[in-house]
């Protein structure tokens, strides 16, 4: 049946008032729930408007206009020419492909009381941004009643991802990657991590972490939102770290072609600090010379290019072949469009995959549907019902490839003054580090264990042995026969250590003492993917490492049996899979309870789930830091030298208006050393002493930090006489007036004002107070006023007044 969006919101209120509090779980009752529709395109120039620049769609610089790298372009609403904005990362590496090769993910979702979003992480590890735009009041616009729309959010923490993926494994029996599962209230309130409840009405936007699970109730008539994704450096390291191994297990489509953004992510980054370079040369002004060089977000941007090119690194180690002329040769060259996906996980392939030459079926329009398989998959034991036989076909060539790792790894280092202990390796060396084989050459090396099948032929017939059935007369008269295991030639057979039957061998590891474990046993009772044993030449079976479980090992002396570390149900993906898809190496549709059970680990409270919960409160226990290597602290102190051979120096403050969004939300330490602005004082002047008095600069927001003098009594000060914002917990005078914060709605996502963040008045018996501390005037009052005033209207025109004005209120 075919409904129109217009015919679809004029029926809201029937499609509501059908729901209560009795039948919210009735699987027969209509949910109509518009979900992924295009954003209109009036809504997308409005949402351009309002949305902060850098968290915004597709945002591909977070420069500053006329920032450092800045350049005259054409102004589009007004003759002549304006500046750009300067060189920085971009806030969305997605705008980094070619438009033609981007997701798009600006979506709108349009639903009723009784619909919902199962619980879900957002896709590739991306950051999520979702923004209510209208919902319904009271009445509808013709007068008829109506209830008040929002949606009531239920999220956890990042940290908890792993303790809230468990609890869904073992304790509700769903797994939170296949996105089918909605937790009850009862479910929540028992979980053995926090929750977070949050109601989303009209103007609420929300920030989802990355990989930090979450589901959705919509509430009253209508609720309407824009939803959209972001995709950062650090989104990519945990992509390809978590979310796309998940993701390959159920087969979830990757829509966001990580690797090719990392690919095409590398070459924007590398034109941008060429042209910072250019810039840098051939300026003749000192002043925009130290504006370029030590601008923060030009040097973050350096960072951000260096962690991309780890993990292109990465990804070139693991398509590396053994150099073989003849084999390269062999290997089919097609032009990259970024349309290729495996036919078994649908995940995105960057470069080199492997394809069959057998199961090819011709379309309807003259065009070839191959078989098509991701090197991962692959040495997972997946791959068509010929197992074998496949052809190599890349997408770039190797050597264009390896040209373009060495060229950015030398930027790298001239960026960063030389080679150090800590600068990248060229690509041979890299390899010669590796202790294990690469991805490719586990899938070179199986292609030759791996026997070719003929799909169009029936599997042969187990061979039986002569003596199949055994009969023996027993005292009595009655005859017992005894049956035998039906025998397979043993020629490429071996014993398996766990069964004690005979298996093919390349459905095995073999260890040097001997024994050979099934593929599947080591995944399920030992928690080994196939590829993890593959790639170790040195590989030990878990009988010589004393961690066998199986029944005969459990008796020996010593032996520890291992013990599963999480929970497997098995997926079963041929309901996603191409059709000519097979698992030789193991059937994950299989679970471990069977090996949960014998370790004694089945009950209620099990250990699988205590584990997780002590990795998440040690992760908390970490605290959110800033890594020096990967991210440039705003706030902190750069050593200018204003001559080669002049020995002077000179102190900079990098300047606080660019607080990150990401990763983290607060502001960044100072210490509360007053400094001025790079592009505001140090030139040239200074060399010739002429004595220019610099423009008073507020202290940073994100210190919470404020000048004594305009405080009063209460408040701690330190070695260095910096003021912090909170009482001193040992003060013996009870009526000195205390610190209290805010008051606040329980809403959790109010639109906070100034007036909610002023600090408690002092009451009027301040003359009976003691303190050391001069009382503020009036004068010193107002200046400080104006201060705040000053650094609020700056911090609004940034795109950055509800961090600053939050780290001013102490919240950061």
């Amino acid at each position: 049946m075919t409904v129109s969006i217009g015919h679809y919101l004029s029926n809201m209120n029937k499609l509501t008032n059908q729901w209560n509090r009795h039948n919210y779980r009735d699987r027969d009752r209509q949910r109509l729930y518009l979900k992924d529709i295009d954003c209109p395109q009036v809504w997308h120039d409005k949402l351009r408007e309002v949305v902060p620049p850098s968290i915004f769609y597709l945002n591909d610089s977070t420069g500053d206009v006329g920032g450092p790298g800045a350049v005259d372009e054409p102004n589009p609403h007004a003759p002549g020419l304006r500046k750009s904005r300067g060189v920085a990362r971009a806030g969305d590496l997605m705008s980094c492909l070619p438009s033609a090769m981007r997701a798009e993910n600006l979506m709108c979702y349009i639903g009723h009381e009784g619909t919902y979003t199962p619980a879900h992480r957002e896709m590739c590890a991306s950051l999520g941004q979702n923004l209510m735009v209208e919902t319904s009041g009271t009445l509808d616009p013709d007068g008829k009643p109506t209830k008040p729309g929002s949606s009531i959010w239920f999220m956890t923490e990042s940290k908890d991802r792993h303790l809230v993926s468990e609890y869904w494994l073992s304790t509700l029996g769903h797994d939170i990657e296949i996105e089918a599962h909605f937790a009850q209230i009862n479910a929540w309130k028992s979980a053995p991590f926090t929750t977070y409840i949050v109601e989303q009405k009209l103007g609420d936007f929300i920030l989802i972490p990355p990989l930090a699970p979450h589901q959705v109730w919509n509430r009253g008539t209508r609720t309407m939102k824009v939803a959209w994704n972001r995709t950062t450096v650090e989104t990519l390291e945990l992509a390809l770290d978590e979310a796309l191994p998940r993701a390959r297990m159920v087969g979830r489509d990757e829509q966001y072609k990580n690797k090719a953004m990392i690919y095409f992510g590398l070459s924007r980054y590398s034109d941008l600090l060429k042209h910072v370079d250019h810039q840098t040369g051939s300026v003749t002004d000192h002043q925009l010379t130290l504006d370029l060089k030590y601008s923060p977000k030009i040097r973050q941007l350096q960072k951000d290019f260096r962690r991309l090119f780890s993990l292109y690194t990465r990804i070139l180690l693991a398509e590396v072949l053994p150099h073989n002329p003849r084999d390269d040769k062999k290997i089919q060259y097609l032009p990259f469009d970024g349309n290729v996906t495996c036919s078994f996980c649908r995940c995105n392939i960057f470069n080199r995959f492997l394809t069959c030459t057998t199961c090819i079926i011709p379309l309807e329009n003259g065009e070839e549907d191959t078989y098509d398989i991701c090197l991962e998959c692959y040495a997972m034991g997946r791959s068509c019902k010929c197992i074998s036989g496949y052809k190599w076909v890349e997408q770039f060539k190797w050597q264009e490839l390896t040209e373009k790792h060495e060229r950015w790894r030398q930027q790298i280092v001239a960026s960063e003054g030389g080679l150090t202990e800590k600068s990248a390796l060229p690509l041979h060396m890299e390899q010669q580090y590796m202790r294990k084989k690469s991805l490719a050459a586990v899938c070179q090396e199986q292609l030759r264990l791996r026997p070719w099948t003929d799909p169009k032929k029936p599997p042969p017939e187990p061979k039986l042995s002569k003596d199949a059935d055994e009969s023996r007369v027993n005292a009595d008269g009655t005859i017992t026969v005894k049956k035998k295991r039906p025998q397979v030639a043993l020629k490429g057979h071996i014993r398996n250590h766990v069964s004690n039957y005979f298996e093919p061998a390349w459905k095995q590891s073999a260890c040097n003492c001997g024994r050979a474990y099934s593929y599947g046993n080591l995944f399920r009772a030992f928690d080994k993917m196939p590829l993890t044993v593959m790639e170790d030449p040195d590989w030990q079976c878990p009988h010589c490492l004393w961690i066998c479980s199986c029944g005969k090992c459990r008796k020996v002396a010593g032996m520890q049996p291992y013990e599963p570390t999480g929970t497997v149900l098995g997926y079963d993906t041929r309901r996603v899979a191409d059709p000519r898809s097979t698992e030789s190496l193991v059937d994950f549709r299989q679970s471990n309870f069977e090996w949960v059970k014998k370790a004694g680990d089945d009950s209620e409270d099990s250990r699988r789930l205590s584990r997780r919960v002590d990795e998440a409160e040690a992760a908390k226990s970490q605290g959110p830091a800033l890594d020096d290597d990967h991210y440039v602290n705003e706030g902190e102190e750069t050593l200018i030298t204003n001559g080669p051979d002049d020995g002077e120096s000179l102190t900079m403050q990098t300047r606080e208006d660019d607080i990150p969004i990401d990763p983290l939300l607060g502001g960044l330490p100072s210490n509360g050393i007053q400094t001025v602005r790079h592009n505001r004082v140090l030139n040239e002047n200074l060399q010739n002493g002429e004595n220019h008095e610099p423009p008073h600069l507020f202290v940073a927001p994100s210190a919470v930090m404020l000048d004594q003098r305009h405080l009063g009594g209460g408040f701690t000060t330190d070695e260095n006489g910096i003021v912090f914002q909170y009482p001193d917990p040992t003060d013996p005078d009870p009526t000195v007036p205390q610190y209290a914060p805010p008051q606040v709605e329980q809403r959790s996502q109010p639109a906070r004002s100034l007036d909610q963040n002023k600090k408690r008045k002092r009451s009027d018996t301040r003359d009976n107070v003691q303190t050391d501390m001069l009382d503020p005037n009036q004068a010193n009052e107002q200046y400080h006023k104006a201060q705040v005033k000053r650094t609020l209207a700056d911090a609004k025109r940034n795109d950055r007044y509800i961090i600053a004005e939050a780290a001013m209120s102490g919240k950061s």
